[in-house]
């Protein structure tokens, strides 16, 4: 306990140190997120056969981490894999969305066109055999007079793809968590209008924000898909207020006193709200998981 109390002071100690400009923090704030599964084993069980890896940032931004852990390749139905939010909207990791990017540039030294078909996954952060998510088609062409050059690709997402054994890779799409990150708690200060607030253990029948991930997946070839739906939740809320000139150690000590697991939780975020864009005034922790 002491471990964690003194890297949380180390964070004050940062955050006094912002240069010219006096900082300001008006209050501290903590909110956590647990897995609703209580069977959950620290351990992945060795007859399990797909785990994911949910990232929330601490925008509340979340992007999701597949793992085949079988000897077998995983077909992914994007289509019909989900992200459900906390306000009961939910929408497919599929987006038919043609995208475009364009760049011009005068190069009266280049000639010829060109045209390049190949696998592009890296663009949304997938490596390996589930780079066939995203297929590119780069095609350039230029002149020798000065005239512009432009360069086009298109980003063509695909319904399905293929997940190597005892591979894992990003789903491809993120999304923002309502009810989750740093503005999220901005608002709630204005809403708590200067009074502490210290919900440190929810349940989940009574949480302000839940969510869900459905994964579709197949083992033989996309013959016959599965359904892996994964359900988590905000199980505390806290917020203490900066009162005597400036004492945010006072502040921290209330959330410590109030909750103190604050940094053992599966994912956590410590929020400093502050007068200074761009500062040193958050901490996320840890992170979720789940398995089938």
């Amino acid at each position: 306990m002491k471990k964690h109390y003194s890297m949380l002071l180390l964070l004050v100690v940062l955050l006094s140190s912002c240069g010219s400009t006096k900082l300001t923090v008006s209050d501290v704030s903590y909110q956590s997120v647990r897995n609703m599964r209580t069977d959950l084993q620290k351990e992945i069980p060795g007859d399990a056969k797909i785990a994911i890896y949910p990232r929330i940032s601490s925008s509340g931004e979340l992007s999701v981490v597949v793992k085949n852990l079988t000897d077998e390749v995983m077909v992914i139905d994007r289509t019909k894999s989900f992200f459900v939010n906390s306000n009961g909207t939910s929408v497919s990791y599929y987006d038919p969305t043609v995208k475009t990017s364009s760049n011009t540039t005068l190069d009266s030294n280049t000639s010829g066109v060109g045209v390049n078909l190949g696998a592009i996954g890296s663009a949304i952060g997938i490596g390996g055999v589930l780079g066939t998510a995203l297929s590119g088609v780069n095609v350039g062409s230029s002149s020798t007079s000065g005239n512009s050059v432009t360069n086009t690709t298109y980003e063509i997402d695909q319904p399905t793809a293929s997940l190597a054994p005892k591979g894992k890779a990003n789903m491809g799409r993120d999304f923002l968590i309502t009810g989750i990150g740093d503005d999220f708690m901005e608002e709630f200060s204005k809403m708590a209008k200067e009074r502490d607030v210290f919900r440190s253990e929810i349940a989940s029948s009574d949480s302000y924000c839940k969510f869900s991930i459905c994964i579709s997946y197949s083992l033989d070839g996309g013959k016959t898909f599965e359904k892996f739906v994964s359900d988590y939740y905000a199980n505390s809320i806290l917020l203490s207020y900066v009162r005597s000139k400036g004492d945010v150690n006072a502040s921290l000590r209330n959330i410590y006193k109030n909750k103190a697991n604050v940094l053992d939780e599966p994912w956590f975020l410590l929020y400093f709200n502050d007068n200074i864009f761009g500062s040193l005034n958050r901490y996320v922790g840890n992170e979720l998981y789940d398995y089938k």
